[in-house]
C-alpha cells in the first residue's frame, strides 16, 4: 500500500493552500501582539511619571526634550538622569524604542517600532490626558488602543 505521484502532489498543493492563508495570518497576529505589549510598556512609563507627580506636583524636568529610555535597567541610573524609570522594564524593548517627553504640567511617552520585526511606521503614543494614538494605517496591527 503506498502513495501515488499524484495522491503526493495533491496534498503538496493543499499544505500549500493552507500555508498561503495561514503565515499571513499569523504574522498579523504577532504584529498585533507586540503591539498591545507595547501599549502595556507605555502605560507602565506612564505611571512612573505619575508617581512623580504625586511626589512633587509636577513631571521630570529632565526630559524637555524628547528623550529615549533605555531598555536595560542598569542604563538608566542617577548618573545617567534617568533613574525616574528604574522600575520600569519594557516587555518589547527588541521590537520597540521607547521615550519620553515632558513639561512640569504634562508628559507624552512615545513606543517606535525599530524595524526587527516592527515597522519603523508603527508609532504608540500615550499622553497624562490619556490621549493613546496608533497609527491609522494599521501598521501596528491595530488603529486605536
Amino acid at each position: 500500500m503506498g502513495f501515488t505521484l499524484i495522491e503526493l502532489m495533491i496534498v503538496v498543493a493543499v499544505l500549500g493552500i493552507l500555508a498561503s492563508i495561514a503565515l499571513p495570518s499569523y504574522k498579523s497576529y504577532v504584529t498585533k501582539s507586540r503591539a498591545q505589549a507595547a501599549t502595556s510598556d507605555l502605560v507602565g512609563m506612564s505611571l512612573a511619571l505619575e508617581n512623580t507627580f504625586q511626589k512633587t506636583l509636577s513631571y521630570p524636568s529632565a526630559y524637555a526634550t524628547e528623550t529615549t529610555i533605555p531598555a536595560l535597567t542598569a542604563n538608566r541610573t542617577a548618573s545617567t538622569g534617568l533613574n525616574d524609570f528604574s522600575g520600569w522594564s519594557p516587555a518589547q524593548s527588541s521590537y520597540f524604542s521607547y521615550s519620553v517627553l515632558t513639561t512640569s504640567a504634562s508628559f507624552t511617552v512615545k513606543a517606535t517600532g525599530n524595524g526587527s520585526g516592527m515597522g519603523s511606521g508603527c508609532v504608540l503614543t500615550l499622553t497624562n490626558e490619556n490621549l493613546r494614538t496608533a497609527p491609522a494605517d494599521g501598521s501596528c496591527g491595530l488603529t486605536s488602543w
